[in-house]
Formats: structure tokens, C-alpha cells, sequence
């Protein structure tokens, strides 16, 4: 069975935390469930990055070996993804084309871009985190509480996880910070109730695109 080898180009400890556990879990459920030969897949490896180092990060990539099958470039969708697009997602592809040129290196790069942020998606399981809450976190009052069916729509998800987080009555649950939460959400998370979430669908889409383009799936 053939090993998928992939990387996660994030912006803090915060997104390494989610998004290695996370996008592993999902891609096994690709390989087990889309028409091929199946793959192994390695937890993915992180690289943090500042975005105003894409030579740098082009340069990584292109060093490790084996080579790489995928590549994530994680930014967040904010209120205007195209435009977020055109400061992260442009800039970099052009150093990838300008470092990689006759190299032969020719791995896939797939956006992964939460709108707005990384926060939104990990509420998209709302029985999860009232369960990490210890109380319905909707009969609360907490931040945009009305929008937690539409969690793109929620103009600061940082903050209403938080609260989410927070809202419940045990005390040692409030002296907890979010970043202590983010694995086991990454862990738990339903990915059907993830898939209901553009952004996070759209990664999927692409993904599975990119993984036909190698070889990796029918």
C-alpha cells in the first residue's frame, strides 16, 4: 500500500494542535472510502511559517525527503477569502514556481483556508463541545450564540469558542484555555458535521481532486 506523505504550512502552535490531527483523520476516511488501492497516510508534517517568508517555506518543501505527495497552505478565509487569497495563496505559488523550477519536484498544493478562522470549524460539532462545556452552550450567552448553526457567519469564532468553552459551571473547565481543548476536538470531531461547513467541504473537494491528479484515489 502506498504511503501518503504530506505537510501543513500553519501560522501558530494553535493551528499545529488542529489541523495535524484533524487532516489526518480525514484523509484516512479518503483512503478508505473513495475507489483505489488505498493509502497509508503519516501524520502530517507541520512547518510554521510568517507570511512573509514563502521563499523559505518553498525551500522546505523542496528539501524533504521522500518528496511530498501534498502540500496544505493554511490562511484564514477571514471576511473575504478571494482577498486573503491574493495576500497568502498568490505570493506563494509564485516562490513555489520560481524554487522548484527544473527541479522535477511536483507536489499538490491545496488551500486550506477556514472562514473565518481555524475556530469556526471547530465548532461545527456542537454536541462535542457542549459536552467539553459540560452544558448546552446554546441556552447561553455566549458570543453570537445565535449563529452557531452558521459558524461561518460568526464574525469573531475565536471568542465564541472561548465562551463556549468556558460557559460551563465547573470551575476547573473555566481555568482551562481553548488551546487545551483543540486536540481532543481534532480527535472527536463527527466529519460528517464538519463537511456541512463550505470551507471545510471545499478543502475536502480539492483534496480529493489533488489525490486523483497523483494517483492515489480513482
Amino acid at each position: 500500500m502506498r504511503q501518503l506523505r504530506t505537510v501543513v504550512a500553519v501560522e501558530g502552535a494553535t493551528d499545529d494542535t488542529f489541523f495535524s490531527q484533524l487532516l489526518a483523520r480525514a484523509l484516512e476516511e479518503i483512503g478508505r472510502e473513495r475507489p483505489g488501492k488505498g493509502f497509508d497516510v503519516d501524520r502530517p508534517l507541520v512547518f510554521e511559517r510568517q507570511a512573509d517568508t514563502w521563499r523559505t517555506f518553498a525551500q522546505q518543501v523542496l528539501d524533504q525527503k521522500p518528496r511530498l505527495n501534498l502540500v496544505f497552505f493554511h490562511y484564514d478565509g477571514s471576511a473575504n477569502p478571494d482577498r486573503e487569497a491574493a495576500k497568502s495563496w498568490v505570493p506563494m505559488m509564485g516562490e513555489w514556481d520560481k524554487v522548484a523550477s527544473g527541479t522535477g519536484a511536483d507536489p499538490c498544493f491545496v488551500p486550506l483556508v477556514p472562514v473565518r478562522e481555524m475556530e469556526s470549524w471547530a465548532l461545527a460539532d456542537i454536541t462535542l463541545v457542549n459536552e467539553l462545556a459540560g452544558v448546552d452552550v446554546t441556552t447561553t450567552g455566549v458570543f453570537e450564540v445565535d449563529l452557531l448553526s452558521k459558524v461561518e457567519k460568526l464574525t469573531d469564532p475565536k471568542r465564541t469558542l472561548a465562551e463556549a468553552l468556558r460557559s460551563g459551571t465547573r470551575r476547573k473547565r473555566r481555568s482551562r484555555s481553548v488551546h487545551d481543548y483543540l486536540d481532543t476536538i481534532a480527535r472527536r470531531i463527527e466529519l460528517d458535521r464538519l463537511r456541512a461547513v463550505p470551507s471545510f467541504q471545499a478543502w475536502q473537494t480539492d483534496t480529493e481532486t489533488a489525490l486523483r491528479r497523483i494517483g492515489f484515489i480513482e
